[in-house]
C-alpha cells in the first residue's frame, strides 16, 4: 500500500518521493495537487474520503493510516 501511495504522489507532482514526503517538505504539493492526489488515490484503492480526512492527508503516512481506516471498515 504505502508504496502504489509514494507513487501516485511521486507521479503527480513529478518528484522522487519516499516514505517522507509531505506538503511540508515538497514545495510541488500545493491545494490543486493535493486535490490530484486525492481523486487518484480515490480511483486507485476504491475508496470515498470524508472531507475531513482529506483536511487530514498532508503526509504519505497520514494517507497511509486514513486508507487503513477506511479499508478496516469495509470489512
Amino acid at each position: 500500500m504505502k508504496d502504489s501511495i509514494i507513487a501516485i504522489i511521486g507521479e503527480i507532482l513529478e518528484i522522487q518521493a519516499n516514505g517522507q514526503t509531505s506538503q511540508d517538505n515538497s514545495e510541488q504539493w500545493n491545494s490543486l495537487q493535493h486535490l490530484n492526489i486525492i481523486v487518484a488515490l480515490e480511483d486507485v484503492f476504491d475508496v470515498s474520503f470524508e472531507p475531513e480526512d482529506i483536511a487530514k492527508m498532508k503526509s504519505v503516512q497520514e494517507i497511509e493510516k486514513i486508507i487503513k481506516q477506511y479499508k478496516q471498515s469495509e470489512k
